[in-house]
């Protein structure tokens, strides 16, 4: 059942991954200028993304929406920021987001009070998922980081811009 579980989750990441297409492309599945990056996955959890994409102080909470392809034991979202892409992280809060079945699922993360931290007018703030298949088998786990800009315009915290949106050339007829 694990291996079909690893399979399933497997396709729905490939699947998400050609759907974005190029670099920048416009797609529900695009979730520039927001980040995420899998450090080890190993439990039947698949990050879909975050709501919004990116903040600005007023923001009150971010959801993330995922995949349990298998049932979760655990997951746990552990809430940061940093003044800048590159700079020291601020670890404040944890937000219990398992244990639960298989599905999908949204989770609540509220932000306003660390939005509120930030030395300047643009920042990043980061989530840590810490998913837990079988908490009886230790490599049932997985860690996936999300990273958010915060500020305004279209520029990153780290000052890079948006790469151009590829876009089909209609067809002729």
């Amino acid at each position: 059942m694990r291996n079909q579980a690893k399979v399933l989750a497997a396709a729905v990441m490939c699947a998400a991954a050609l759907a974005a297409g190029p670099v920048g492309a416009v797609s529900t599945l695009d979730g520039w200028p927001s980040r995420t990056v899998y450090v080890s996955n190993d439990a039947p959890f698949v990050v879909f993304g975050v709501t919004p994409t990116q903040l600005d102080h007023r923001a009150a909470q971010l959801q993330l929406s995922f995949v349990a392809t298998d049932r979760l034991d655990l997951v746990n979202v552990f809430v940061f920021f940093r003044d800048r892409a590159d700079g020291p992280v601020h670890m404040r809060s944890q937000v219990a987001c398992g244990p639960r079945e298989r599905g999908s699922w949204d989770c609540a993360v509220p932000v306003a009070h660390l939005l509120a931290e930030l030395a300047g007018a643009q920042g990043e703030l980061g989530l840590r998922i810490e998913a837990h298949g079988d908490l009886h088998q230790p490599r049932d786990h997985s860690t996936v980081i999300v990273t958010v800009p915060v500020g305004q315009g279209a520029r990153m915290a780290s000052g890079k811009s948006r790469p151009p949106v590829l876009r089909p050339a209609p067809p002729a007829f």
